[in-house]
């Protein structure tokens, strides 16, 4: 029989009384032994001498031991304040305690510290292959995010609005993304056989409907956002969500009548953007970076510095030039020179334009072809279809091309004058050369830069400058965690998305809006903010998105460190506005002190206080600072200089 059972058979045989004493002198926390406690009882004569020698008066003495000990019945009433005890927060010690439906994932996603920690701080469990439950904590930090991104966002007056995560196929194949998108797309068909995708981005959809409703320039510009989830199908997902199959975006896009005035929305933008990361506090880089599906003619992409991070971004001590390892450009020093590297036989990269012209990429040994570089460089040849192989036996070769490109990178040799020259060269392969001499014709030959830059190269900027020339860039592997497009009218001219202008040069003039694309990956930066700011105890929040700002250890139930804490709790919450509903009271008191600080440590909360032995004593509160772990000993009425300051 279980001791809620024997309590319900204890008062059907009115014996309440002996109960109503239990709980009194648990209150009154007297130390009493349960023998005694029974004896005593007994010779008030509140149950019979009878019943005293059943089996009854040990299950009397099983639920005596359970109040004094105060496991079973609660004395704590901390009222209507926030406490831990009524929050879903499944710590947990070690991340191998989690189901078992979750540890095949274990082996790739522990080497990042941000998924161990979501996990062991109660954050997020995993529901399937890259997709993720966010449990309360997690919600109240991306909260703060998204509120922080609000604010930003109403400030250049841009309107939040809530697009379908179910998209049609029709404008995809419009823009030609349903196909370009290969396999990463989730591609669905309903019951009547119309294709649809789950949404991984917006461009087509918000398109289509400023398409259908904007018709003058009066009624731009025009600036909307929104917050939501997407879909992409990883091959492998990773890292928990730094790398999922679903993931919370902001999505800005703005609508502008020319270049010039689409120009300075990005500009714009870019100020809100540094002021949304200047606000959540985690250290950030700016780079300039590719376009790369999304389209566009200027990009620039926000990163937090990390080890696991899949970028690599290349950065100037001196200048503070920095870009994307696929855009970055630097002088190549002396070691790296063409001439160094004559012998060494040179890189090849093939392809084949869709109106059949050959390209040919000739690069130094042991570089690495950027395709993106390549692609500006010939993006008058319908490049941005070619598939790029190593060898020439990998695309179609019929010797009747329109014309050959061969593209010969600086790392190779480049002072040579003419054809012939480029062809004496002996490291060719037989069929390369007889390839080139046979199509001498019809070849054109560009030099430049299309490898891809790397760490210890000249600063490009630093190397114009008379002052300083010789400054290396330095490579640090980042997290992307918010990215800049001025698209123009990559969207706008296939979706018809136009206005009639002010000043049309002919009557009925339509033009293309010039649109830009802003996204922030919040649920990726939720993780990214956990990798780029933790120690050896756990997570460390910067304030501004920390679950709980202040936890409350109260050490015991007793009275005076009861009322304590209710004190503490309303002080904190009444002397700043910043801090209403920021407090929160371990009050978990079956648990030991040691644990719960641990547990706190763990979580992150940036203030910890602790009412204990110390406060009895000498009326001090001990105070821990999560991030520098200093330790505070402050009078109790003096706490509320510490936020005031």
């Amino acid at each position: 029989m279980n001791v809620i059972g024997m309590s319900i058979i204890l008062a059907k045989i009115n014996d309440v009384l002996i109960l109503a004493k239990l709980v009194v002198l648990a209150k009154l926390k007297l130390k009493i032994n349960p023998d005694d406690f029974l004896v005593s009882t007994h010779r008030e004569n509140f149950f019979s001498v009878k019943m005293f020698k059943t089996r009854s008066f040990c299950l009397y003495k099983q639920l005596a031991q359970l109040i004094i000990q105060k496991r079973y019945f609660t004395s704590a009433s901390y009222s209507n304040r926030t406490c831990l005890s009524k929050i879903f927060l499944p710590t947990t010690k070690n991340v191998s305690n989690i189901k078992s439906k979750q540890k095949h994932e274990q082996e790739e996603n522990i080497i990042c510290e941000s998924y161990r920690l979501m996990i062991r701080a109660g954050l997020i469990r995993r529901s399937s292959s890259g997709m993720y439950s966010l449990l309360p904590l997690a919600l109240r930090s991306l909260d703060k995010i998204e509120r922080i991104i609000d604010f930003e966002m109403t400030s250049i007056g841009a309107q939040k609005l809530s697009l379908s995560i179910l998209l049609s196929a029709s404008t995809w194949k419009q823009t030609g993304r349903w196909k370009s998108a290969g396999s990463e797309l989730f591609r669905l068909k309903d019951r009547k056989g119309s294709e649809y995708c789950l949404a991984p981005t917006h461009e087509e959809e918000i398109t289509q409907l400023v398409g259908h409703e904007i018709a003058s320039y009066r009624q731009l510009p025009l600036r909307l956002y929104q917050i939501g989830k997407k879909y992409r199908d990883e091959m492998r997902p990773r890292y928990g969500l730094l790398r999922g199959r679903e993931f919370i975006m902001k999505d800005l896009y703005t609508f502008d009548t020319s270049e010039e005035a689409a120009l300075r929305t990005y500009e714009e933008v870019l100020i809100a953007y540094k002021n949304i990361f200047n606000k959540i506090g985690v250290p950030f880089v700016i780079a300039d970076a590719d376009s790369g599906n999304i389209g566009g003619t200027k990009s620039h992409e926000f990163h937090f510095l990390s080890q696991v991070g899949e970028d690599m971004i290349l950065t100037c001590s001196n200048c503070g030039y920095s870009a994307n390892e696929e855009r970055a450009y630097g002088s190549l020093p002396l070691t790296k020179q063409a001439g160094n590297g004559v012998n060494k036989k040179p890189i090849f990269n093939f392809g084949i334009s869709k109106n059949n012209r050959l390209i040919i990429c000739i690069l130094g040994s042991g570089y690495v072809l950027n395709v993106f570089k390549l692609k500006a460089a010939a993006s008058e040849n319908s490049f941005e279809d070619i598939q790029i192989v190593n060898d020439i036996k990998d695309i179609q070769i019929n010797n009747n091309f329109n014309e050959i490109d061969i593209y010969i990178d600086i790392t190779f040799q480049t002072n040579l004058p003419d054809l012939e020259l480029f062809l004496s060269n002996k490291l060719f392969d037989e069929n390369i050369y007889k390839l080139i001499q046979s199509n001498k014709h019809i070849i054109t030959m560009h030099h430049g830069d299309f490898h891809n830059t790397s760490p210890g190269d000249g600063c490009p900027i630093c190397s114009m400058s008379s002052v300083s020339h010789n400054n290396p860039l330095i490579g640090h592997n980042a997290i992307e965690v918010g990215h800049t497009f001025l698209l123009g009218t990559k969207y706008s001219e296939p979706l018809k998305a136009t206005f009639a202008p002010e000043t049309p040069q002919n009557m009925g003039e339509l033009r293309p809006i010039q649109m830009g694309c802003y996204g922030i990956g919040i649920s990726r930066m939720l993780a990214a903010i956990i990798e780029s700011s933790y120690d050896e105890h756990g997570i460390i929040w910067p304030s501004s998105v920390a679950p709980y700002r202040v936890c409350i250890i109260p050490n015991s139930d007793e009275p005076l460190i009861q009322q304590a804490t209710r004190n503490l709790f309303d002080l904190l919450t009444s002397i700043s506005h910043e801090l209403n509903g920021e407090v929160l009271i371990d009050d978990r008191t079956n648990l030991s002190l040691g644990y719960r600080i641990k547990d706190s440590e763990l979580v992150g909360y940036p203030w910890m206080m602790i009412l204990g032995k110390r406060f009895l004593e000498s009326g001090r509160v001990e105070i821990h600072e999560r991030r520098t772990r200093k330790i505070l000993d402050v009078n109790f009425d003096e706490i509320k200089n510490i936020f005031l300051t």
